[in-house]
């Protein structure tokens, strides 16, 4: 009996020291679905980059990446639930790296830059200012002059009152004193395609992503995008640095970013399956289909980045909160039905 009972405490000793299935056979991470939080409305230019990604790793490698989009509060709730997500590398945050930078400058968000790691920038989206294609508006000064001589009557859309867009237009707006252009937002960019197709506003703008569908149906002209140079795929489209000088020149950057604690490791494994996502040719001509460009650059060069930007905005409080005040006295609220909101949306 007592060679038995050592018998079975040996074997239960072996159980315990080696397992039916060893360390190095257990699935590798990520081996559960993951969740990418949007802080913007659905059917937007993110939102697109995200299912096309989603769609290459369900493909590809059998992961499930869960799309939330979560518009409201200029993006600031969504990314308060990445700051506070368990940090095991199963959710991850997909904001515009400028707006996410500014709103928690401008208002209380519950996170700072320290709250969060970078894993990659995926693209760079330029913006684009567009009216109905049968306006008489042609250019950034048109529509200048047109909301002179008709004070109130002439607006602009963008999808948020801390979009990098409002931001960009209360400069273009210093240059032109004593024009009143009122600014009116909505939940994502391809509402604000919808407000202007359905002429509710004169001009919308938001990214070359959102508007260009439009541009090639012949609806709506672009009268200044934000890239260095004319882009190929809309040759008629003016640059604001040709219309106004080379400072009105800016890139709009988006990638994934994570809870501050999530493991070095989870972070650079996300990332170089990004990397290969983002070098697939059906990727490419997916993103290049829906006016957007692959720009991958690593975690590590990707966090200079976000510092360099969050850095940029937080010495320039004055400018900002300027801004905060003009935006509160001049804004008009409107959400997805077309009613006033109780807070301002963001995108990009």
């Amino acid at each position: 009996m007592k060679k038995n009972s050592r018998i079975l405490s040996a074997l239960l000793v072996c159980a315990l020291l080696f397992p039916a299935f060893p360390l190095s056979a257990r699935a590798a991470y990520p081996d559960q679905p993951v969740t990418i939080i949007v802080p913007f409305g659905p059917g937007g230019a993110v939102d697109i980059a995200a299912r096309v990604l989603a769609e290459y790793f369900q493909t590809k490698h059998n992961i499930i990446l869960n799309i939330v989009c979560k518009g409201g509060g200029a993006g600031a709730p969504a990314m308060l639930d990445v700051a506070r997500a368990k940090p095991d590398g199963y959710t991850f945050g997909f904001p515009g790296i400028a707006p996410f930078s500014t709103v928690a400058h401008l208002k209380k968000t519950g996170y700072s830059l320290k709250d969060f790691r970078t894993v990659v920038q995926i693209t760079n989206m330029w913006m684009s200012l567009a009216v109905n294609a049968d306006s008489d508006i042609k250019d950034i000064r048109g529509l200048m002059e047109a909301a002179k001589a008709n004070p109130g009557k002439v607006n602009y859309a963008t999808h948020g009152a801390y979009s990098t867009q409002s931001l960009f237009m209360r400069r273009i707006l210093k240059t032109f004193p004593g024009v009143d252009l009122p600014h009116i937002t909505y939940a994502s960019g391809q509402e604000v395609s919808t407000a202007l197709l359905g002429r509710h506003v004169t001009s919308g703008f938001g990214v070359t992503t959102n508007q260009k569908p439009y541009v090639l149906s012949g609806d709506f002209r672009m009268i200044g995008v934000t890239s260095p140079q004319r882009l190929p795929e809309f040759p008629d489209a003016p640059t604001f640095a040709e219309q106004l000088g080379p400072e009105y020149t800016f890139p709009s950057p988006h990638g994934l970013v994570a809870p501050k604690r999530v493991p070095h490791d989870r972070v650079i494994v996300m990332q170089d399956l990004l990397k290969a996502a983002l070098a697939d040719p059906d990727v490419q001509a997916k993103f290049a289909k829906a006016g957007l460009s692959t720009d991958f650059m690593p975690a590590d060069q990707f966090q200079q980045e976000m510092e360099k930007v969050w850095n940029t905005v937080g010495v320039l409080p004055k400018d900002f909160r300027e801004a905060h005040a003009y935006l509160k006295a001049n804004m008009l609220f409107y959400g997805s039905a077309g009613t006033v909101a109780d807070a301002p949306q963001g995108e990009s």
